[in-house]
């Protein structure tokens, strides 16, 4: 059996203690709420890149209509001009002649509306997917500005938890360097387990881990050399008599 002071017994769990609350601290870092926030809004920023890397997409498409459209539009109003330029001169023609160009003319009015609706429309189009861009890069940015917030906001409550939690680990220290080695090298192999580690365990037999033992072992405790360290047999853990 192995052996420790029952005052270095005493003070392991202290030392137990520390490490409950350096676990919880790290837990605490590790799923810190804000995590999750960033990463929420770090996903709402691929799926706007993606929106944004479509809306880039139609752009060329768009710019391309509208300047088919424009260049339609202008080449019919050119023909119209030169055909009006004619009909107000009248120069070499006679009245059919005047009156077929007339019709040509009001032909070339009516491509003409046409082509000012296709030109109108291309341009809502190219608008539009103008907007979509704008909107997206909006978003981004918006969201840019607040992953970096809160980035800086988790890395502040995070300083504040290591802060706390490397002061627990100094305390910690200084309780379990002097420890009895046998003690030590019992404690952390069970840590190194997980589970139960050490338990305190009163007169009456009740621990303060709310388990049970059971009386015989209770009494197997009770009895042994105060400085003999203890296992439960049934949890594998240090049982330190109070």
């Amino acid at each position: 059996m192995a052996n420790a002071p029952a005052s270095d017994q005493l003070q392991l769990l202290k030392v137990a203690e520390l490490d409950a609350a350096i676990a919880r601290l790290e837990r605490e870092a590790a799923k810190h709420p804000l995590r999750e926030e960033i990463g929420a809004i770090v996903n709402a920023q691929m799926e706007k890149d993606r929106e944004l890397k479509t809306a880039e997409a139609r752009l060329p498409e768009a710019r391309r209509k509208l300047a088919k459209a424009e260049g339609e539009a202008e080449a019919l109003a050119s023909q119209i001009s030169q055909k009006e330029a004619q009909l107000a001169s009248g120069a070499g023609m006679d009245s059919r002649m005047l009156l077929a160009m007339q019709e040509e003319v009001g032909g070339l009015r009516t491509l003409l509306d046409k082509a000012n609706d296709t030109e109108f429309a291309a341009l809502e189009v190219l608008e539009a997917a103008e907007e979509a861009v704008g909107k997206a890069e909006r978003e981004i940015a918006g969201l840019t500005d607040r992953v970096r917030a809160l980035t800086a906001e988790l890395q502040a409550a995070v300083g504040r938890i290591e802060t706390e939690k490397n002061s627990l680990l100094e305390e910690r220290s200084s309780l379990f360097v002097p420890l009895a080695d046998p003690l030590k090298a019992i404690y952390e192999r069970l840590r190194e387990r997980g589970g139960y580690t050490v338990l305190a365990m009163k007169p009456n037999g009740r621990t303060d881990g709310g388990v049970e033992l059971s009386p015989k072992e209770v009494d197997a405790i009770r009895n042994a050399p105060e400085d003999e360290i203890c296992i439960a047999e049934e949890y594998g853990c240090i049982v330190v008599r109070c």
